[in-house]
Formats: C-alpha cells, sequence, structure tokens
C-alpha cells in the first residue's frame, strides 16, 4: 500500500547504528504539505465520513479507485499527521482507553491532601488502605482532581479509609473509588469552554474526552479526483526539493 507513496522520497545514507556504517534509506522524516498556495486554487473540495470499517486504503479505494493515494488525506488535513491519527475503530478505542487509563482512583476532598509543601506522594510507590489491606503502586498524582492514581492493585480499597504512601508516609482520606477511565479529563463551564476548575462546571471523563477526539477525527476534507493529477505534480516537486 505505500511503495507509490514512498518510492518519491529521496534516498539518504544514513548511519543507522552510530558506528559510521551508512545504509540507504528513504528519507521518510519529510512532511510534506500542500503549499497555502495551491490550497487556495483548489477549490474541489468535498467532506466524507470515515466509518469503521473504512482503513485509508479502502476509503482511497471508495474516493478514487486506487487504494494507493490514501496519503493524500495527510496532504490535506492538518489533524493527520501520523498513521495513528487515523480514528479508530470501536473495538480498538475501547482497548485503547482501558489501556491509557486502566488502575484506580483515589479521591480526596482538597488538593494539599494529595501533595503539599511538606510532603507528596512519589510516583511508582506502594500505597496501602488502613482498613482494607488493599494496596496499589502510584502511576499518576494529580493534585487538579484531588486524586492519586494507582495500578496494580491487590484487594479493594473502601471510602472512609486512609491510605498511606510506603516511602512518603503521605495519607489522606479516601472521598470516592473510581475507574480512572471515569475520572475527571477536564471541566466544562457554562460557556461550553475548557477549563481545569472543577467548582461550578461540568466534569468531561477521561473516556469522554477519547471518544469525543476521535470522533471529531471522523470528518475528513478530500479532493475532488479531476485535482489529483495537479497535486501529485506539486508534491513530487516538493519531495525533490
Amino acid at each position: 500500500m505505500t511503495e507509490k507513496y514512498f518510492r518519491h522520497y529521496p534516498t539518504i545514507n544514513f548511519d543507522l547504528k552510530n558506528d559510521g556504517n551508512l545504509i540507504q534509506a528513504k528519507d521518510i522524516f519529510r512532511n510534506i504539505r500542500v503549499s497555502s498556495d495551491a490550497e487556495d486554487a483548489i477549490t474541489g473540495y468535498n467532506y466524507t465520513y470515515i466509518t469503521d470499517q473504512d482503513r485509508p486504503d479502502v476509503l482511497a479505494t471508495k474516493l478514487y479507485g486506487d487504494p494507493t493515494l490514501y496519503w493524500l488525506f495527510w496532504m490535506v488535513n492538518p489533524h493527520l499527521a501520523v498513521h495513528s491519527d487515523w480514528p479508530k475503530s470501536a473495538s480498538v478505542l475501547e482497548k485503547y482507553i482501558k489501556r491509557k487509563y486502566s488502575g484506580k482512583a483515589l479521591t480526596t476532598e482538597q488538593s494539599t491532601d494529595i501533595v503539599s509543601s511538606s510532603a507528596k506522594f512519589l510516583q511508582g510507590e506502594k500505597v496501602v488502605g488502613s482498613t482494607s489491606s488493599a494496596f496499589g503502586y502510584v502511576i499518576k498524582i494529580d493534585p487538579t482532581n484531588n486524586q492519586l492514581i494507582l495500578n496494580d492493585i491487590e484487594g479493594q480499597f473502601v471510602v472512609g479509609e486512609t491510605v498511606t504512601g510506603s516511602q512518603s508516609s503521605k495519607s489522606f482520606t479516601i472521598s470516592s473509588v473510581r475507574n480512572f477511565l471515569d475520572s475527571p479529563h477536564h471541566y466544562i463551564n457554562s460557556k461550553g469552554l475548557k477549563t481545569s476548575i472543577s467548582t461550578g462546571n461540568t466534569p468531561v471523563t477521561n473516556r469522554e474526552y477519547e471518544e469525543k477526539f476521535n470522533q471529531d477525527k471522523r470528518e475528513i476534507k478530500y479532493i475532488k479526483p479531476n485535482y489529483i493529477p495537479d497535486l501529485i505534480r506539486e508534491f513530487r516537486s516538493m519531495i525533490k526539493e
């Protein structure tokens, strides 16, 4: 799928192992975009919605009849920089969210319970519950949301018990226990603007943030087929510079 795209890239000598031995490789570090003049001249843009079944090559086949022209989507959509920017399917997104936001969030009433001028929890330290004897290891310290994120948890933490860091000796009383993916990513004020201030604002969970971020990437711009020859000529010219 990539051969016709990368064949236009120049070949460079590259010291892969930093040992003085050079190999020939394609200069894929070039990030080629349509020039603003060329983009302004092209009025034949349309928009399409990417479904779960639309891999880049599949969509290129639908729109252009040629799966190798998938790279045109990256040239005219600023939010597409690398292959991983393509929107994830529902099943892949679910796995991604669970992996990225694994663990539990232990919350407290005030940020100084997490970090204060005299003490703070430490990344990677073991945290133990006073009543449940449950324990886990710190993967994120989040005083903004009054929470401590733990992973590799054994047992079940209980609301109202005290948790203490084994190295820092920092402690607090748990006000709630929730999955990290259901914890606030940020907040939205009454005007719909993003804010880190929780008081009086609506929380957006990590899951909701990732789902919306992925959904927003599903509508992309594409060029009508009759403009493609000119665009490819410009691409070849830019890549040889």
